[in-house]
């Protein structure tokens, strides 16, 4: 059965694209929402081109995958202060200077959950544990 085919609209709908559909249009879309609803920015310019912040997307999702870069991204833009000089802050900016201090973390905190999940319900150790710890 052939997959339903996403239209432009529906991929720049960060908030309701399932993560297996997302794309560089989504990454870029959700950047270019959070600097107008966060800092009121009405005219997004991307850091050194569109061609630029469309390869370090794409590359930062192939790495890592859409879930951890979405992420990385809100973190960004929770801990950015923008200034008169740099009133926005760019998916380049975000990818090339502030993923490699927060993808550790998402990734570290995505390891420790999927590994609370795949333990047993009853708090021990599974066998892979045991036969590690033995």
């Amino acid at each position: 059965m052939p997959r339903p085919k996403i239209t432009a609209e529906q991929r720049k709908d960060w908030r309701n694209l399932p993560l297996e559909h997302w794309n560089v249009r989504t990454v870029h879309a959700m950047v270019i929402d959070l600097n107008a609803e966060k800092f009121g920015v009405d005219t997004y310019i991307p850091l050194r081109g569109w061609a630029f912040e469309q390869g370090v997307i794409k590359r930062a999702l192939t790495d890592y995958g859409p879930a951890a870069l979405r992420e990385t991204i809100e973190r960004a833009f929770a801990e950015y202060r923008p200034s008169p000089e740099y009133p926005q802050l760019t998916a380049g900016f975000l990818i090339a200077y502030m993923l490699p201090r927060i993808m550790p973390q998402v990734l570290a905190e995505m390891k420790r959950k999927e590994q609370a999940e795949a333990r047993p319900a009853n708090g021990g150790m599974s066998t892979e544990e045991l036969a590690g710890w033995l």
